[in-house]
């Protein structure tokens, strides 16, 4: 089957293969390109592949030869009693016996993960049951939760939102962040139902951090919001969670070099950076938004205290030698420094950084993307910050041509933007924009959801990542779209 192929960026490409591709041969054609030495990532969606090159992308993918995969089969036991399951017998028009009766005799296919950490697409589940998406989401649906949106199904491994139809509940542990795999659930497997009666269900599993280096610092003040952030991993967005890492990676970068650390955990920033004692002497070097770097040499109960920095929104600490990340390996995000914690040294150490340094005193609000991968209106240019903002990404109002704030864009004759605004889902990387129906523009951060179903018109190119990360409530931003045949 021949995919319709896209640019997602500069180092990513998004192959669509139709409605009606089988599951397993989108997982084969993934086991395939994964094993490509240019390939960093290949994320499975609802009928594509999301696939991250080291560097410019190979647009032809019809030489990939599928590899076979041997998918798992789980039995799930679980308990029908949830809130929703009374309107699905009555939309459904069917008993609660005759449904219980039918349960054992389903198979469903993990068709991808995303949404959440683990959170594996279930197809299979029977047409005539089939129910849309609940018009309101819940602010928390248990762990566990078994649910349906539509022809597909999902159990929630963790805490979360949602919007899906609960049907019942599970006490089986479907995520992990202590474990590799984290997820009981891969992409490809088989999952078989067992309808029980499930009287008290387990607490989740505890994180479990260890930090086994020499005590370095002691956090006195943790200012506004500040992180302990790593390298990128991208190995994570097979199970479902972000590749994570810096905001600002130059920035980040710049500290560490500064202190003779490669790829190694420092501190992200958020406006006021943190008061720190020191165990130990230890050399330490700041970046703010800027890009300026000052340098500190700090003695054994010394107290470091920078306060509020400039020239952008985050700034990036650097310890000589690093420091631990002080979260379970697959955390979904990273570990936000509290009164009193301990900083440790981090237990691998990078010898170098493999980030270029980039010139920063280019316009920081004139922002480079590439049209892509979905098909879409011409973008507006000029975009205002609003306060929705973090690591997972940022809230765009349209500011141009005196169009008030969240007015949606004119379309010039096409669909309007709320009939796209559930596409099949595909994957993301950091520096995807959205396009909502409300005319909202979210640029993804570092901790992005690894798929989503929403309208993508462009991806801001990798040099240009940093500049997200600097962005401020207010702000105004100009999208130049490059990379045009």
């Amino acid at each position: 089957m021949t995919p319709k192929v896209t640019r997602a960026g500069d180092r990513g490409l998004l192959a669509d293969f139709g409605p009606n591709v089988p599951a397993e041969e989108l997982h084969a054609r993934a086991a395939a390109l994964r094993a490509r030495v240019d390939v960093i990532a290949c994320i499975v969606g609802h009928q594509s592949l999301y696939v991250i090159f080291r560097g410019a992308p190979e647009l032809d993918l019809g030489d990939v030869k599928p590899i076979t995969i041997t998918p798992r089969t789980h039995v799930v036991d679980v308990d029908f009693s949830g809130p929703d399951l009374d309107e699905l017998l009555a939309h459904a028009h069917v008993s609660r016996e005759a449904f219980l009766s039918r349960i054992p005799s389903l198979r469903l296919t993990a068709r991808y993960v995303g949404f959440r950490a683990g959170f594996a697409y279930l197809e299979g589940w029977p047409e005539a049951w089939r129910m849309p998406r609940r018009q309101r989401s819940r602010n928390l649906v248990p762990r566990g939760s078994f649910a349906i949106a539509g022809a597909m199904a999902g159990f929630y491994p963790v805490d979360s939102p949602g919007g899906w139809n609960i049907l019942g509940r599970t006490n089986a542990t479907l995520w992990d962040p202590n474990t590799e795999p984290p997820n009981r659930f891969a992409p490809g497997d088989v999952v078989e139902l067992r309808a029980v009666s499930i009287d008290r269900f387990d607490a989740p599993p505890v994180d479990r951090v260890v930090a086994n280096g020499d005590a370095v610092a002691e956090v006195v003040v943790p200012g506004q919001l500040t992180t302990i952030v790593g390298a990128r991993d991208w190995k994570r967005a097979s199970y479902g969670v972000s590749p994570g890492g810096a905001f600002d990676a130059i920035a980040a970068a710049s500290a560490n070099r500064a202190v003779g650390n490669g790829d190694v955990p420092l501190l992200e920033c958020v406006l006021v950076a943190p008061r720190l004692r020191f165990r130990v002497a230890k050399h330490v070097a700041f970046c703010d938004g800027s890009g300026l770097v000052r340098t500190f040499t700090l003695d054994a109960e010394e107290e470091l205290a920078i306060g509020r920095f400039h020239g952008g929104l985050r700034g990036y600490l650097a310890i000589e030698g690093g420091v631990d990340e002080m979260r379970a390996k697959f955390a979904e995000g990273p570990h936000v420094l509290r009164k009193g914690d301990e900083l440790r040294a981090a237990a691998n150490v990078s010898a170098r950084s493999a980030v270029p340094a980039l010139d920063r005193s280019l316009d920081r609000h004139s922002i480079r993307v590439i049209a892509g991968p979905h098909d879409a209106p011409p973008l507006p240019e000029e975009w205002e910050v609003t306060s929705e903002l973090n690591r997972i990404g940022i809230r765009l109002r349209r500011r141009a041509g005196g169009v008030p704030a969240g007015e949606p864009p004119a379309l010039h004759g096409t669909a309007a933007l709320h009939d796209l605004r559930e596409l099949p889902s595909c994957g993301m990387q950091f520096g995807t924009l959205q396009w909502h129906a409300d005319g909202s523009l979210v640029a993804m951060g570092p901790d992005h959801p690894v798929t989503g179903g929403y309208l993508q018109p462009a991806t801001v190119v990798s040099e240009d990542l940093w500049k997200l990360a600097q962005l401020a409530p207010g702000e105004r931003i100009r999208f130049e779209v490059v990379g045009k045949d």
